[in-house]
């Protein structure tokens, strides 16, 4: 399975904390195929594509035939949350 059907498959917290896993080991061993591999870029990034929104995000879908009939609720208290804390959690 590749990481883009995995991504598909995220509906919770045991499919989420998995995928990470996964994107961790894409990184380790297709760094090639990444375009932000230092933590600064990753972080950078992901505000980027925050800013851009969901025509970044309905560009992918279409690319990668994923469906959006899931709703999609998005805590931006506990992303914001999640990316401090994991700064910090040992």
């Amino acid at each position: 399975m590749n990481i883009h059907e995995e991504l598909a498959k995220v509906t919770g917290r045991e499919e989420f904390v998995a995928f990470v896993h996964r994107l961790t080991e894409d990184l380790q061993k297709n760094p090639d195929k990444w375009a932000n591999i230092t933590l600064e870029d990753y972080l950078l990034s992901i505000a980027s594509w925050v800013e851009d929104g969901s025509q970044v995000q309905e560009r992918i879908e279409e690319c990668r035939n994923v469906s959006t009939a899931r709703p999609v609720n998005v805590q931006w208290e506990r992303l914001a949350f999640l990316l401090f804390a994991a700064g910090r959690y040992e």
